[in-house]
């Protein structure tokens, strides 16, 4: 009787211990980001975020899928790359804004099944552009770099907010400087080395490739504001978990 009595004893003290070990090793509050991904904030706080994906205010006009907050997610060599150019551009009351980081598969998927729909051009998006044609025009890609995680979307900012007219093609409310146009107008105008453009606008387009360049990162040239990390740590790797709040 006695043996039967500690048998249970010793049973529940080993259900108690593997649970304790569970409990260690996956705390509640586990943050779901994998390996090698960080949140832009906990690394470089001071560079705005203006998330477009994660809202309205973008060519979807809705929110795209995986989008659950609107947070920069990079890899952490992308994150503390850019750390560096906020460090430059603050010495020149300036800073970095970012629109859009690292972007779920089903975000891309997203996108791509959104531009089979059709429609006419969008005066404010892609002016001169069928959606029909946004991915064959290079607009859109069915295989985004950004979901490897060093690719980032952004633009330059005065530290005290005083920010150029807005252009009327691109994202809207955008607090920049002035860069010909704005984030995701789809037209030959947002080529980098597109001509004529502004004096101001060339010289700000000029200024943010070369700080870009200078931490590592290289510029798409259809689009001014595309930029990727040249050693990136995922070359080959593609990501599909949710953008998410900590």
């Amino acid at each position: 009787m006695s043996g039967a009595r500690r048998h249970p004893s010793a049973r529940a003290a080993r259900i108690l211990a593997t649970l304790a070990l569970l409990i260690a090793t996956f705390p509640a509050s586990a943050d779901p980001l994998p390996a090698g991904f960080v949140r832009l904030a906990d690394v470089v706080p001071s560079i705005r975020q203006d998330i477009r994906y994660a809202g309205l205010k973008n060519f979807l006009h809705r929110k795209a899928e995986g989008y659950d907050a609107p947070v920069c997610i990079l890899t952490r060599q992308a994150a503390k790359a850019l750390a560096s150019v906020e460090q430059k551009l603050a010495v020149e009351g300036l800073t970095l804004v970012v629109f859009d980081c690292y972007r779920p598969v089903r975000a891309v998927a997203d996108m791509v099944e959104w531009t089979r729909t059709g429609g006419p051009p969008d005066p404010q998006w892609y002016p001169a552009v069928e959606r029909s044609d946004l991915i064959a025009k290079g607009y859109i890609g069915e295989l985004s770099s950004h979901s490897r995680g060093s690719t980032v979307d952004l633009a330059i900012a005065a530290i005290d907010g005083a920010a150029a007219p807005h252009p009327a093609c691109g994202a809207p409310d955008a607090d920049t400087l002035d860069f010909g146009t704005g984030f995701d107008c789809f037209d030959q105008a947002s080529e980098t080395a597109h001509h004529p453009l502004p004096a101001d606008a060339a010289a700000n387009r000029k200024r943010l490739v070369e700080a870009m360049r200078a931490a590592g990162f290289r510029n798409y040239a259809r689009e001014w504001w595309h930029f990727t990390l040249m050693a990136e740590p995922f070359p080959k790797q593609r990501f599909d978990f949710p953008v998410t709040a900590p």
